[in-house]
């Protein structure tokens, strides 16, 4: 399969089999097409050349809607949930079936033969992201679907939930499913992958088996001699004066104290890490941090002059979807000459993005929309706007959530140089090794 996009190939003459009974890895570099195959496997695009197969029949994709009644399912990084329903609500949301009681009993049974503790009548807003996850799951196989794709399915779990999550994937595997899944955690994928394929460019290098594959041999296939590239050496730094800090900040959501009474301090030349299971108050801390949230008691104190954000919801929060990577790398200067809502450039704003697109590596063009972009894709530009900025204090939520192994590496290095020339940086992570190897 081919497709090119502004002619620009994505996808070049692709060619993948995926196998029932079979746990099967889909691995590359930010950019190297895996969201763009994930896309026409799902009906979302149609392939420019090329065919899909299934049962040795060809069919023809042409909406989601044509790849579900195909048998192949997808999860996708963002969760398509109702939140105010239920589990059974949202499993059965666009079939033919009630949510009745005999749907909570169905529901029931298929978590519990894949051992997901789910109650049928939860809240969905209600559960843990690795529960929402598991529902997402029983949608697919409540509609019966032969293949199931996860789009980077471990990215928001602890451990803990990605080894259950593995263990639910293997059991539907050795009940004949096909289960396709798209990750930059190289350990997992030597430990649960049958079969990996590994796009580069567009192209598939490399085709087989994954037995006997560990994660350096992994991380080579997908970028070559840069996987070997040693890490810098850290320098040994004194923390300077406070630069911002909270001081008893208490936020009130729903009735209820979701931060209460946090006292933190970032000081110059320290990166300070807070580790935890997603869902516990790291979104409204970096919130309150970066000063976009106010507090219902305590204070934030700040002696920054600028303070950069990466935010965790890189769509929702950190970029326009709708607009051009150059637009949303400019967001932070809109004040500037030539920039400004009264008056724009669209020559500067492109003269301004072309740098940072090379620098950070960003895998399209200033004119392309930032909501085309995947998910990796869309953590370069926000972090390529924000930290190109030479901020005092960088707040930074999952900041290399969906970048493969040498990305998110160069992420860290900035990370760390942030502090090493005398700035502040909190890190929110659910990596402890990530943690260990920045703070």
């Amino acid at each position: 399969m081919s497709k090119s996009f502004g002619g620009v190939a994505a996808v070049s003459e692709v060619d993948i089999t995926i196998q029932h009974g079979r746990i099967h890895a889909l691995l590359g570099e930010n950019g190297a097409g895996k969201s763009t195959l994930i896309s026409m496997l799902c009906g979302q695009y149609r392939p420019d050349a090329g065919r899909i197969e299934v049962h040795g029949r060809e069919v023809h994709l042409r909406s989601p809607k044509d790849a579900l009644n195909a048998g192949i399912g997808v999860v996708h990084q963002d969760f398509r949930l109702v939140p105010p329903f239920t589990v059974t609500e949202n499993v059965v949301l666009g079939t033919k079936t009630r949510a009745d009681r005999k749907a909570e009993q169905r529901v029931m049974e298929l978590a519990e033969s894949l051992n997901f503790h789910l109650s049928p009548r939860a809240k969905v807003r209600d559960l843990v992201v690795g529960q929402q996850q598991q529902t997402e799951i029983l949608k697919l196989i409540f509609r019966g679907m032969d293949v199931l794709i996860l789009d980077e399915p471990t990215a928001v779990l602890t451990p803990q939930q990605a080894e259950q999550l593995f263990a639910a994937l293997r059991t539907l595997a050795d009940q004949g499913k096909a289960v396709v899944f798209v990750s930059h955690r190289l350990n997992e994928v030597a430990d649960s992958a049958d079969h990996l394929t590994v796009l580069r460019g567009g192209t598939v290098v490399a085709d087989g088996p994954a037995r006997g594959l560990g994660p350096k041999e992994l991380a080579r296939l997908m970028v070559g001699d840069a996987a070997d590239r040693p890490a810098s050496p850290r320098a040994h730094r004194q923390p300077g004066p406070e630069l911002l800090a909270l001081r008893a900040a208490t936020i009130n959501t729903g009735g209820r104290n979701c931060l209460n009474s946090i006292n933190l301090s970032l000081r110059a030349g320290e990166v300070v890490g807070v580790a935890g299971v997603s869902g516990n108050g790291q979104r409204l801390l970096a919130d309150a941090v970066a000063g976009i949230r106010s507090l219902d008691a305590g204070d934030r104190v700040s002696e920054a002059a600028t303070v950069a954000y990466i935010p965790e919801d890189r769509l929702g929060t950190g970029l326009v979807g709708s607009m051009s990577i150059a637009a949303n790398l400019a967001m932070r200067r809109y004040r500037e000459p030539g920039i400004s809502p009264w008056w724009v450039l669209p020559s500067r704003l492109r003269r301004d993005a072309l740098p940072l697109i090379e620098d950070y590596q960003i895998p399209a063009g200033p004119a392309v929309e930032a909501g085309a972009l995947s998910g990796g894709g869309q953590q370069r530009v926000v972090t390529a706007r924000e930290m190109s900025r030479t901020p005092d204090v960088v707040v930074a939520s999952q900041p290399t959530r969906g970048l493969d192994v040498v990305s998110a590496a160069a992420v860290r290095e900035r990370i760390v140089a942030v502090a090493e020339r005398g700035g502040a940086v909190l890190v929110l992570s659910e990596d402890l090794d990530e943690l260990r190897e920045v703070c």
